[in-house]
């Protein structure tokens, strides 16, 4: 690929990341730490311009969102006709540490997707991808130099309506895969289910099936119980429920007759979580739950000025909402009270569609758009616009943020703002 340096990089003594910045591994999946999209750092810039940006490169068509492990950035892409990889950048200037590519069977897809849509998940020993092939669902986990320890073909047939999307999710030793499509009878119907993977040998130790549903994008959290770790998830048929990482025996269910689509992932904080199903152009179904011990307790449910696509973002005490079409919503947390409605302002002058989902970091909130702004709002209860920033192309993929830094993935380029601190060791 192409690279080209834009700007001098900042000088080390420009901050001090020991004191203010996170490791890397904390934005190590979707969305980062257990897919909240917050992250403890301070000093990130809201404006892209001049010495803020440091380097932008490009990168294979995809929507998968970058991940972080200490120096490195990694994120799937197609890389030609029949084929995508699974890439490793060096985060000091974008350049590729390493590539793994494996051909795919193409398949029905919806505009806005792609065949790299899924975002790894990383630990200290691998890189979890989850992906579909041809009419059938895979998984594979790779070492930390990019090479192939296990690939599980054929896991479960799946029928694409607009192809897949949900991202990799590691519990307790457990990779999460979920097979869940609208299989007619007679032709695979009856086979939708979750899998969970032992995550050194890609083996399968445990299956649930599931009725039919339309097929769910959504990525699953992960919560600590006394009893060990529950994936928690929501689809069409079967509503939120949690499923237990050792077992794969379902451990709750919520499902007051969902008839929507669970495209956005779950906000979680204080054991709330909202989700939300929709369709066309917007959310349409939602609910809050309280978790317990046993079967948890819907405190409220939001319908008006919901997201379909992007995830909602709890900061503090406060829950915003950045609907697709550009408005976002606060609201209290714990009781839904409104605390603002209004519309994200792009570069020219107006709202515009948001499939991207904010995330959060030193008192601002990253909003990214398809017309290819990110535009950065004040955390807090008064809504105030700090910066708006052009880039290069549409924003599907969700930043992520680690190094003291913001990553953003356009359609056809990787870029990172903020300066340039001492990274993490290996």
């Amino acid at each position: 690929m192409n690279r080209s340096l834009l700007l001098p990089l900042i000088t080390l003594s420009a901050v001090t990341f020991s004191s203010v910045g996170i490791r890397a591994e904390e934005w190590s999946r979707f969305r980062g730490p257990n897919g909240s999209g917050v992250a403890d750092v301070g000093n990130l810039p809201a404006t892209f311009e001049g010495a803020n940006t440091a380097w932008k490169v490009a990168v294979g068509p995809g929507w998968s969102s970058p991940v972080l492990w200490k120096d490195k950035v990694i994120l799937t892409a197609e890389t030609g006709e029949g084929k995508r990889a699974v890439e490793c950048l060096n985060a000091s200037d974008g350049s590729v540490a390493w590539k793994f590519e494996v051909p795919y069977h193409p398949h029905k897809q919806h505009k806005f997707n792609a065949f790299a849509s899924s975002t790894p998940f990383v630990d200290a020993e691998r890189i979890y991808v989850n992906w579909t092939n041809g009419d059938a669902v895979e998984a594979l986990a790779l070492d930390h130099q990019g090479k192939l320890l296990w690939r599980k073909e054929n896991l479960a047939p799946y029928v694409h309506e607009h192809g897949s999307g949900a991202s990799a999710v590691v519990a307790d030793g457990v990779m999460l895969v979920r097979c869940e499509s609208e299989l007619p009878e007679g032709e695979g119907g009856g086979t939708s289910c979750l899998l969970g993977l032992d995550i050194a040998t890609g083996n399968t130790k445990w299956k649930l099936p599931l009725p039919n549903s339309k097929n769910p994008y959504s990525t699953p959290l992960v919560r600590k119980t006394a009893k060990g770790s529950e994936f928690i998830m929501a689809d069409t048929t079967s509503g939120f429920f949690g499923v237990d990482a050792a077992t794969g025996k379902m451990t709750w269910q919520h499902n007051p007759g969902f008839t929507q689509r669970s495209v956005g992932s779950f906000a979680y904080a204080k054991d709330i979580i909202f989700g939300t199903m929709g369709s066309g152009g917007g959310g349409k179904e939602s609910a809050v739950l309280k978790l317990g011990a046993d079967k948890p307790t819907e405190l409220y449910r939001l319908v008006m000025g919901i997201p379909y696509v992007p995830t909602p973002l709890v900061v503090g005490d406060l829950m915003y909402l950045l609907g697709d079409g550009g408005i976002l919503k606060c609201v209290k947390l714990e009781t839904g009270e409104e605390v603002y409605n209004e519309r994200v302002i792009g570069t020219q002058g107006r709202s515009t569609k948001y499939f991207s989902s904010p995330v959060a970091a030193d008192g601002k909130i990253y909003c990214s758009s398809q017309t290819g702004d990110v535009v950065v709002v004040k955390a807090g209860p008064q809504f105030e616009i700090l910066a708006t920033n052009k880039l290069d192309g549409p924003i599907n993929a969700t930043p992520a943020i680690g190094h003291g830094r913001v990553y953003v993935r356009t359609d056809t380029s990787l870029w990172h703002s903020g300066p340039r601190p001492s990274l993490c060791p290996e």
